[in-house]
């Protein structure tokens, strides 16, 4: 699980720079490893699931918990089986890493 505020290009703005560093950090980990596998057929997903009404949310995010893992859930078995890796959000939008 990553977020969008892992992207590199993206991040104009600052702020949360520990949370950014590590979800930067997790997605060149999934890239290297997928690079690693990516002859054996695994699937990896690396996935936003968008910003959430939760704890850590806040109550101004716009998703709710089940449109969040409704998406999420979908997008894992649309890409089941199907030896790739991407970098997409809850609703399967492909995101620049």
């Amino acid at each position: 699980m990553t977020s969008q505020l892992g992207r590199i290009a993206k991040n104009t703005s600052g702020g949360t720079e520990l949370y950014r560093a590590s979800k930067a950090a997790l997605n060149a980990l999934t890239r290297s490893f997928y690079a690693g596998v990516k002859d054996s057929g695994l699937t990896v997903i690396s996935m936003h699931p968008g910003w959430v009404r939760t704890s850590m949310g806040g109550p101004s995010a716009p998703l709710d918990v089940e449109t969040s893992a409704r998406g999420m859930i979908d997008q894992i078995e649309k890409r089941a089986g199907s030896g790739e890796h991407v970098f997409i959000d809850y609703s399967g939008t492909a995101l620049p890493w």
